[in-house]
C-alpha cells in the first residue's frame, strides 16, 4: 500500500510508527518504508500480510491519523522496489557530489548589482577573489551567490574582503553550509535537528538529482516492459514448438 499525506519532513522513527500503529487492524504490518528524500517521492509504503489485508487498508483512506489524513492507495510489489532501487541510485548520486573536492569549502556573497546577468556577476566577483586561490564552482540565484574552493585557505581568505565594493555595490560574505560541516544524517534523523543546516550544494542540485532519477525510474520501466514482452515472444514460441511436437 502506499500512503500520502504526511509531513515528509518529521524524523523517519515517528512517521513509521504512526503508520504501522494505523495499520495494524488491518493485517500483520511486514515492513513501512519512509521516503529518504521528499523531492524524489513523498509517498511511504506499507506492507501488509493477512486475509483481506489491502481492502480493510483501502478503507482507511482519508483517515484522520493526528494531524494529517491518510491517502490510501494499492501499490503492487513492484512499485516497492522501484522505490527502493531508485533510493539506492540517487543516495549513490548524493554521496557522489558531497564527497566531490570542489566543493568542500565554500562562501555566501550578497550585496552585489542584481541587475547585471549572471555571466557578468560571475565574472566581477571572479576578479574580486584572485588571491584567494582557485574557485572551483560558482552559483548564482537571485540576490545570493555561492562561491566554492576546493581548499580551506582559499575559504579563509575569500571572507577577508566582507564589506568591501565590487562594481561600486558593497559586498557582504559569510561562510556557507558544506556537506564537510554537516555530515549526513543517521537514519531516522530529522534534517531539523539543532546544530543541522542542510548543505547548500544539495539545494542547489535537488532538482538536477530529481530529474535523474525521474528518469532512471522511467529506463527501470521501459526495461521491465521489454523483458516482458520478450518473455511473452519465448512463450509463444514454446508453445508453437509443442504444439508442432504433438502433430
Amino acid at each position: 500500500m502506499s500512503v500520502e499525506g504526511f509531513n515528509p519532513y518529521r524524523p523517519e522513527d515517528e512517521i513509521r510508527r504512526e503508520l504501522v500503529n494505523h495499520f495494524e487492524s488491518c493485517g500483520e504490518v511486514f515492513r513501512v518504508i519512509v521516503p529518504t528524500d521528499p523531492i524524489v517521492d513523498r509517498r511511504a509504503f506499507v506492507i501488509l500480510f493477512g486475509h483481506d489485508a489491502e481492502e480493510k487498508a483501502l478503507q482507511l483512506n482519508g483517515s484522520d491519523i493526528g494531524d494529517w489524513n491518510a491517502l490510501v492507495k494499492s501499490a503492487p510489489m513492484d512499485q516497492e522496489d522501484e522505490y527502493l532501487m531508485a533510493q539506492r541510485y540517487k543516495k549513490s548520486l548524493v554521496d557522489a557530489l558531497v564527497n566531490d573536492k570542489k566543493f568542500k569549502f565554500g562562501i555566501a556573497v550578497w550585496g552585489y548589482d542584481t541587475s547585471l546577468p549572471e555571466d557578468e556577476v560571475e565574472s566581477a566577483l571572479r576578479r574580486h577573489f584572485p588571491s584567494c586561490g582557485g574557485i572551483s564552482h560558482v552559483y548564482i540565484y537571485g540576490k545570493r551567490d555561492n562561491i566554492y574552493f576546493s581548499e580551506e585557505h582559499e575559504e579563509t581568505s575569500a571572507l577577508g574582503p566582507h564589506r568591501s565594493e565590487v562594481s561600486g555595490f558593497r559586498i557582504t560574505t559569510r561562510r556557507l553550509a558544506t556537506a564537510r560541516r554537516n555530515h549526513s544524517l543517521a537514519p531516522g534523523q530529522s534534517s531539523r535537528r539543532i546544530g543541522y543546516t542542510r548543505p547548500a550544494i544539495m539545494i542547489e542540485f535537488a532538482p538536477e538529482i530529481g530529474r535523474k532519477v525521474k528518469a532512471f525510474k522511467k529506463i527501470k520501466r521501459i526495461v521491465k516492459k521489454v523483458m516482458a514482452l520478450r518473455r511473452m515472444k519465448e512463450a509463444g514460441k514454446e508453445k508453437v514448438m509443442a504444439s508442432r511436437r504433438i502433430k
